[in-house]
């Protein structure tokens, strides 16, 4: 296989699998040897540019000689050079000996090299077996709720010569099926692939049925023989299929593929695993089974059996090239590498590389390439402060990683392909407001000397014009360099955040760790530490509503849905803080479940079930790392995720515990962040690396909120760098001022983006009384919720209804309200794109933008204002004093025949951000008509009295000149013909400078703020 490159001239088909891998029957070039250097790890340094938790430094490999020839780049056309990148696939000799062998059979027997179903003539041909009479597998019980979806037919795999049983076709769906497809073609030429599918999709039960089209397996009871009748032909191949998994989905890999097939497969784990490791080399196993750890601490003997294929499931657990997992899983003894996981990009593309280096070693070239070509292109142009150059480099690369490189070794699909046989889900992100004990307790650590230095360290010593952090800020008060307080600063601040009590040492911890926390506790908390202290072991402590903001809110929700039936899960990736709320659920009625790291798989899967099957149990907390992925727990509806993951999969694969087929009732997620502080920076960076795994999976044009750009020195916005995570946002927050302040710039460029008939626009009036009532979608952004409102004889009556027939979720918010939260958001309304950013997009992948080109150069968000400082832009230009922003919301409010605009504000509490978005656009267009029709109604007033004054002027003349020329005065000019007009230049050139004011004047939330006599709330 040739390495893949990213060209112009690349077309999705010179890509697909179709196209690379004929039909079985036709002949095949064999593919090129390819090269393979050697690997060096990189040493890991934390700095203020730094992104993740600060690790342990590595200790660096010695280099080794390198006798290859010049490699080149895949990348470019220019010859890499002698010596290997640090970054560069180093194979062991077995794996390049199998490569090269497999190579090498293509090329001499073609068709009769590829591993294909093994031969099984001869061996069932002399039972005598009612084929209508074998008992088949799966079997699905009435309960189970699963039936067929497709008729009983066998599946034949066009490429690959595979087939799909009936048995199990028909149970699959189209997207399942083409899954299969694509697994056995990797299978069959001896390549590697990822399947990316969305979590919940059955990548599992896509797995068991690529795994019976390999073995050739029929579905039936037979094929419980097939292993042991083929062992008497010693001459004939048969697979053996090595899966690596999390041990919390060890068991689950058992039960499906005992339910989906007869299987000889057992797990490599525990006391007895050398006994099936000498099964599996024995040729007595067609499956071993095995956790990622003991694969790394037993590969040696794993890696002396040749397998097949290997399928690494929750393959991201190995997306850190330098980690020892990962370079374990680049020395497996396999060429068919299968990777499975439903979050392939978590933080960073080059994770992405990892992976796909995983399954195909160099085919994607280096990693320093796969940056330069993938990585900074993308991050650069989704930046706020995105050039038109950047943003047409950004969108350009993206379309050719989704449709020229990813499609011959990726295969994802979205949740939304079955839609329709699932319920609904929202995903609700709630803001809390600390309690006053936590606010003071955040503002005395933010303000300590240590935080100080953190936050400081990148800003320029006066004396040696240097990092201050590298030079008179070295170390901290305690004499300890200020790297190692990171880590422990970031977890202090996620405590308070969350309870108070966190803060207090455990008397388990070492005494250095009890010493350390001690410290932290009496500088947050320096009026109550002795008290927390004393009474740490004491409920009263636990109990105080002063010491958590977040259980004022979940408390009042939890009673909501207990005496509604539903039933909860609570997700938290701190097991104290599970502990905590135990406590607090044994002074209440509810019954509580709890699984964490401590509990065996088996206990584990045991409290699943029991949580599943009994109706009285309400609450489940878990552990967002133990329990977050492998689980099916459907019969819970609600989901809470008391803290979030500075990774988003975490998040998100949580959720889908509940979230999943199976599930029968709506979901409802709620994510709680607490205002201002460091969870507001963390959920920004999941907004920030989700958009980025959206680019990277489908090339969408997601909003760009943040100015910040991930690993760029010099580039952290409002959400990078040690300055960001120390800072304590006042309780405002900074995400919602972030989205706002987006919205209304997008709206800005959109007014001044899409053509706008001023005639028409002046005739329609208010053309929000002509919309037709069709819903509250996000299609007419609210839009006709308003036109509804409006054209209604009695508005408040109108208002009135709505409240009494309002949904439950409407309960909810008042439950939120009156915990005191004033701003929440749908998660999904805020990650993905919107008109503005695709129309921005496309307009700007049109362009040709080269070095010096004045126009690339130019920021789409930034500031028309003079006297804007650089980089400020968008953020200074729309921050109004409160006065004028209610003024100017009256304004809007009189625009749209609100009586008032508390009724207004009513109709707008209720809409979401795409339709405010909408509508504010459209308020704008209709301003500017407004303005411009005004102004041409101006100069020609203007015109008319200066020529009035004109013939005034002339009268009083007249009246005083001599009769004799009393005649010519009489000549008028309408009487000469002369037509008397307003100046066509004067007028065109009066719009145009209306336009540039009314551009200019957009400083505040809306365009103008030249009334005086506006309303007041």
């Amino acid at each position: 296989m040739s390495p893949v490159v990213v060209s112009d001239d690349l077309s999705p088909a010179d890509t697909d699998d179709s196209s690379t891998e004929p039909k079985l029957g036709e002949s095949r070039k064999g593919s090129k040897k390819r090269k393979l250097d050697a690997d060096f790890s990189e040493k890991i340094h934390w700095s203020d540019e730094s992104d993740t938790v600060p690790s342990k430094p590595k200790k660096r490999r010695a280099k080794r000689k390198f006798a290859g020839k010049k490699r080149k780049s895949i990348y470019a056309d220019e010859p890499v050079g002698d010596e290997p990148p640090e970054d560069a696939p180093d194979l062991p000799d077995y794996l390049q000996a199998r490569r090269q062998d497999f190579d090498a059979r293509r090329r001499s027997f073609h068709e009769a090299a590829l591993k294909v179903p093994p031969d099984y003539n001869g061996i069932f041909d002399d039972e005598d077996v009612l084929v209508n009479q074998l008992q088949e597998r799966p079997q699905f019980t009435e309960e189970s709720g699963v039936k067929p979806s497709r008729p009983y037919e066998d599946i034949e795999l066009q490429y690959s010569g595979g087939l799909i049983p009936a048995s199990i076709a028909q149970y699959l769906r189209d997207y399942q099926v083409e899954g299969v497809d694509f697994l056995h073609r990797k299978f069959v030429y001896q390549q590697g692939g990822i399947l990316g599918d969305d979590m919940g999709l059955g990548k599992t039960v896509q797995v068991a049925a690529f795994l019976t089209v390999a073995f050739g397996k029929t579905g039936d009871e037979r094929d419980d023989k097939r292993m042991r009748e083929i062992r008497y032909h010693h001459e004939r191949w048969y697979p053996r299929v090595l899966i690596i998994c999390p041990g919390s989905v060890l068991i689950n890999w058992q039960n499906e593929l005992n339910r989906w097939g007869w299987w000889h497969a057992d797990v490599y784990h525990g006391a007895r695993k050398d006994d099936v490791l000498g099964s599996a080399r024995a040729g007595m196993l067609e499956i071993m089974i095995t956790t990622y750890d003991t694969y790394k601490n037993k590969k040696s003997a794993i890696n002396m059996i040749q397998w097949d294929a290997v399928v690494a499931d929750e393959c991201h657990k190995i997306k850190d090239h330098t980690k020892d997992t990962t370079k374990a899983l680049m020395e497996v003894n396999a060429l068919c590498r299968i990777g499975l996981t439903g979050t392939a990009i978590q933080n960073k593309y080059e994770e992405f590389w990892t992976l796909l280096d995983w399954t195909n070693p160099g085919q994607f070239g280096t990693l320093g390439e796969w940056r330069s070509a993938i990585s900074i292109p993308l991050t650069l142009g989704q930046s706020h402060d995105a050039t038109a150059a950047q943003l047409n480099a950004a969108r350009t690369t993206a379309q050719k990683l989704v449709k020229n490189v990813l499609p011959q070794f990726f295969l994802r699909r979205m949740k939304s392909l079955i839609a329709h046989q699932l319920p609904k889900k929202t995903d609700k992100v709630v803001f809390c407001p600390l309690t006053d004990l936590q606010v003071e307790a955040y503002r005395n650590f933010t303000d300590s000397r240590e935080v100080e230095i953190l936050r400081t360290v990148s800003e320029t010593c006066g004396q040696h014009r240097k990092k201050i952090g590298w030079c008179c800020n070295q170390f901290l008060p305690n004499g300890n360099r200020w790297q190692t307080f990171v880590f422990p600063a970031m977890v202090t601040l996620q405590k308070i955040a969350n309870h108070l009590t966190l803060l207090v040492p455990l008397s388990s911890d070492l005494d250095e760790k009890q010493n350390s926390e001690l410290r932290s506790l009496q500088t947050c908390c320096p009026e109550v530490w002795n008290q927390l202290y004393t009474d740490r072991e004491k409920i009263t402590s636990l109990i105080n509503p002063e010491f958590c903001g977040k259980w004022k809110v979940l408390k009042e929700m939890l009673k909501y849905w207990h005496s509604h039936g539903d039933k909860v899960l609570v997700f938290s990736h701190s097991v104290r803080l599970l502990r905590i709320l135990q406590h607090l659920f044994n002074y209440t009625s509810y019954n509580v479940s709890f699984l964490d790291g401590s509990l065996s798989y088996e206990e584990r899967q045991q409290v699943v079930d029991d949580f599943n099957s009994d109706p009285k149990q309400f609450v489940f907390l878990i552990s967002t790392k133990a329990g977050g992925m492998g689980l099916n727990i459907t019969s819970a509806n609600k989901v809470v995720i008391i803290d979030p993951h500075w990774n988003p999969s975490y998040d998100l694969q949580a959720q889908d515990r509940a979230y999943r087929i199976g599930q029968k009732r709506d979901v409802e997620v709620f994510r709680l962040i607490s205002v201002g502080t460091v969870e507001e920076i963390v959920y920004a960076r999941q907004i920030y690396k989700q958009q980025q795994a959206n680019i990277g999976y489908t090339a969408s044009s997601e909003r760009r909120y943040f100015k910040g750009i991930q690993e760029q020195a010099g580039k952290k916005g409002e959400i990078f760098g040690l300055e960001n995570i120390f800072t304590y946002h006042t309780e405002s927050g900074l995400l919602r001022d972030i989205v706002n302040k987006t919205n209304v710039a997008e709206a800005r460029v959109g007014s001044n983006m899409f053509d706008v008939d001023m005639d028409q626009a002046a005739k329609e009036g208010d053309a929000l009384r002509s919309i037709q009532t069709k819903g509250d979608t996000a299609e007419d952004g609210g839009l006709s919720q308003l036109a509804e409102l409006l054209k209604a004889k009695d508005q408040e009556q109108l208002l009135q209804e709505r409240k009494a027939n309002a949904p439950r979720t409407d309960a909810i918010q008042a439950i939120l309200s009156k915990a005191g939260v004033e701003y929440a958001h749908e998660n999904s309304e805020v990650v993905g794109s919107s008109k503005v950013e695709e129309h921005l997009s496309r307009r700007a992948a049109l362009g040709q933008y080269g070095e010096g080109d004045t126009l690339g150069q130019h920021a789409l968000f930034a500031s028309n204002e003079e006297g804007t400082s650089p980089g400020q832009g968008l953020y200074t230009q729309y921050n109004p004093p409160q006065d004028v922003q209610l003024r100017q919301f009256c304004e809007m409010a009189r625009t749209f025949c609100f009586a008032s605009a508390t009724e207004f504000a009513l109709v707008v509490e209720n809409w979401s951000q795409e339709q405010r978005r909408n509508c504010l656009a459209h308020f704008y267009r209709k301003r500017e008509a407004m303005l411009l029709e005004k102004f041409e109604s101006d100069e020609g007033d203007h015109e008319k009295s200066k020529l009035e004054a004109k013939e005034t002027k002339a009268d009083k003349t007249q009246a005083v000149k001599s009769p004799i020329k009393s005649e010519a005065s009489a000549i008028t000019p309408a009487k000469s013909g002369i037509k008397v007009e307003p100046s066509s230049s004067s007028r065109e050139q009066g719009i145009a400078c209306m336009t540039k004011d009314v551009s200019s004047k957009r400083a505040s939330i809306f365009l103008s703020d030249d009334d005086d006599d506006d309303d007041e709330l």
